[in-house]
């Protein structure tokens, strides 16, 4: 249970960390 939700919460972060890239990546092309 405890392995699953780690798993869990580090793909959310890792989906949280992209997500932001790709808004950064965005932002500065509209520049």
């Amino acid at each position: 249970m405890l392995r699953s939700l780690f798993a869990g919460i580090s793909g959310l972060r890792a989906n949280q960390t992209m997500l932001d890239v790709a808004g950064n990546n965005i932002a500065n092309a509209n520049t």
